[in-house]
C-alpha cells in the first residue's frame, strides 16, 4: 500500500476514534447536567460520605481553611462568574475542588475542574481525562485584595 493510502487510513482511524470521544464527553456532560444529587461531589461525579466532625481525623475528607485565604475568596469568585467562555452551569461550584495557599505577596486559589465520568450503558463507569468546568487559578495581592493574574488550564 502507497504512503498516501495509509495517510488517508490513519486519517479515517483518528477521524472517527476523535468522533467516538467527543460522543463520550457529550454523553458525561448530559450524565452530568441532569444530576439531582444534593452532595459534594469528587471526580467521576461521585459523591463524597463525610461525617460532620471529619476534619478532626487525620485520615479527614475536609481541611480547615485559614481564615485569611477567604479574604481572597470574593475576589477571585466575583471574577470567576464573569468569565464569558463559562456558561451559568459550568459556573456552580459543584463542579470544582477549591485549593487554597500563598506565597510571599499572594494568596492564591486553584479552581480545580471535577473530571467527568465515563458512561457505559447510561452509568457512570470510571473518570474520563475531561473536566465539565475549566480548571485556573488565581493570584490575588495580600495588601490590594486585588486579582493581580489568573491562569487557566486545558
Amino acid at each position: 500500500m502507497g504512503l498516501q493510502k495509509w495517510m488517508v487510513l490513519l486519517g479515517v482511524i483518528y477521524g472517527g476514534i476523535a468522533m467516538a470521544e467527543q460522543k463520550s464527553v457529550t454523553m458525561s456532560k448530559e450524565f452530568v447536567s441532569h444530576l439531582g444529587q444534593d452532595c459534594t461531589l469528587t471526580d467521576g461525579y461521585v459523591c463524597l460520605n463525610p461525617e460532620e466532625d471529619d476534619f478532626l481525623r487525620p485520615s479527614d475528607n475536609r481541611k480547615l481553611v485559614p481564615g485569611p485565604y477567604l479574604q481572597a475568596w470574593p475576589v477571585a469568585y466575583k471574577d470567576f462568574l464573569g468569565i464569558e467562555e463559562l456558561n451559568d452551569s459550568q459556573k456552580q461550584l459543584k463542579h470544582y475542588r477549591i485549593g487554597f495557599t500563598e506565597d510571599a505577596n499572594h494568596y492564591i486559589i486553584h479552581f480545580g475542574g471535577l473530571m467527568l465520568p465515563h458512561i457505559v450503558d447510561g452509568k457512570p463507569t470510571g473518570v474520563m481525562g475531561v473536566t465539565y468546568g475549566l480548571s485556573m487559578k488565581y493570584w490575588i495581592d495580600k495588601k490590594s485584595l486585588k486579582v493581580k493574574k489568573r491562569l487557566f488550564y486545558k
